[in-house]
């Protein structure tokens, strides 16, 4: 079969006195055994006596591998097929040293071509060629192998060249026949607005006002002082899309809260590249260095531009719905503020998104409600030991039932229907006083180790016998 030879008519048995075509032939049967050698015909020519190149009448007969004359890329091992182009080719096999056009932007240079410039280019189109549009495109002026797009193109890359004039873009298409705003035929929505072609009259790779992603101060965009980075787009006061052009990377609204680099990307200024969240980040993945300054947060979060709280903007860990107000630690902005004196739970239950019930003093969260309905959760480490019935229906934030003082058991053991001895305190499930109610004498906390009777006071079920 052809080696990257294009497709070709399929050979048959010949009709009306013609020879029949052996299998693998791919031109046209009139061309088989006509007198004249067919080469990069997929089979051997009943005209060709041997296979050598030299003997090769035809190499660009329809349906052959190459479409050049004699000896064009005819294979000089096999005359049947064709050479592979080198590597390095990137565009259809067929189109390498065809003999009939220049083709572009294909990797690496194709002989048909008079010189290496993009001037004696005939075809930039080709399938793999790097350029979109009609010749020159984005080829490079002296190497028509491949294609070069302005550094300063903030624009779809594959527009440059495209035929099509693109403005607003950072730099001036090549397809635009010269810079004035009369030329334009098409405004990348990312960088005007959408509706029309507001550039600068006498330049129209640049907006007359910011484009609809840039984040920062109108004034700053092509203010002609400064390049302002981190802002969603590009400033056209930057020399280049490289963080290494900027100027300011901390205006409000960058995404970058670090004076220069900061977090800008070092490919695209307009943009920032978010960090790796700290080691003791509690406030999950995705909102470290998001532009968004979080607080409550356990360690610092880079998008504060201060150290206090007047930074903060959002505090999801301290309850509140996510706003800051008085749920941070004034002090170390990083921390929730504490509990008010009289809250005897767990300090993350204050403030977040349940009404914690059992634990003193009213939660923010049962909004000034203090019958029981409004309950969401009652930790184990409040008055109710975990229990429900614990609490006080009218008052909920305090307990009817409460776990006295010296208990050293298991606290959600206290009244759960099983007499639990040893525990420092009597159990309200021990319907008696003495060592018959015991029903568990060996939990953890208990002064006995071993199942009941265990070392239990035969008169004191709270206690062990000395």
């Amino acid at each position: 079969m052809p080696t990257g030879g294009a497709p070709g008519a399929g050979g048959g048995p010949g009709t009306g006195g013609l020879a029949a075509t052996p299998s693998g032939w791919t031109c046209g049967p009139l061309a088989y055994g006509d007198g004249r050698c067919d080469c990069g015909c997929g089979a051997a020519d009943a005209d060709c006596t041997q296979s050598d190149l030299g003997r090769c009448e035809v190499c660009d007969h329809t349906g052959s591998c190459n479409l050049a004359p004699c000896p064009g890329r005819i294979n000089p091992a096999d005359t049947t097929t064709c050479l592979s182009p080198p590597a390095g080719w990137t565009c259809s096999p067929w189109t390498y040293a065809d003999g009939q056009q220049c083709e572009c932007g294909c990797g690496i240079p194709d002989p048909d071509c008079q010189d290496a410039t993009a001037a004696s280019c005939d075809n930039c189109l080709a399938q793999g060629s790097c350029a979109k549009g009609l010749c020159p495109s984005s080829i490079v002026p002296d190497d028509n192998t491949r294609c070069q797009i302005p550094v300063q193109w903030a624009c779809t890359p594959s527009t440059y060249g495209d035929g099509v004039c693109n403005c607003g873009c950072g730099a001036v298409d090549i397809d635009c026949a010269d810079a004035s705003a009369a030329s334009c035929e098409l405004c990348d929505s990312s960088s005007c607005d959408q509706f029309g072609c507001q550039v600068e009259p006498d330049d129209n790779a640049h907006c007359v006002n910011p484009p609809l992603t840039w984040t920062c101060s109108a004034r700053l965009y092509h203010d002609g002082t400064r390049c302002d980075c981190g802002c969603g787009a590009v400033d056209p006061d930057c020399a280049s899309l490289g963080v290494g052009a900027c100027d300011k990377c901390d205006d409000p609204g960058s995404c970058s809260a670090l004076a220069c680099p900061g977090l800008i990307s070092a490919t695209a200024s307009g943009d920032c590249d978010r960090p790796a969240e700290p080691p003791g980040w509690t406030c999950g993945p995705g909102i470290y260095g998001d532009s968004v300054c979080d607080c409550g947060c356990n360690v610092p979060d880079i998008d504060c531009r201060t150290p206090d709280v007047a930074s903060c903007i959002r505090c999801e860990e301290c309850g509140g719905n996510g706003i800051c107000g008085n749920t941070i630690d004034p002090a170390n902005p990083s921390q929730c503020a504490p509990p008010p004196a009289g809250w005897t739970c767990d300090p993350s239950h204050y403030r977040d998104l349940l009404c914690d019930c059992g634990c003193g003093i009213p939660d923010p969260m049962c909004q000034g409600i203090d019958v029981l309905y409004v309950c969401g959760s009652f930790p184990v480490e409040g008055c109710s030991g975990g229990k429900k019935y614990h609490v006080d229906p009218n008052h909920n934030a305090l307990c009817i039932v409460q776990l006295p003082a010296g208990w050293a058991c298991d606290r959600t053991f206290y009244d759960d229907g099983l007499c639990d001895c040893g525990c420092g305190a009597v159990d309200l499930d021990c319907k008696a006083a003495d060592l018959s109610s015991c029903e568990q004498c060996n939990d953890t906390g208990s002064c006995s180790a071993m199942a009941c009777p265990g070392t239990i006071s035969a008169t004191d079920t709270a206690h062990c016998a000395p």
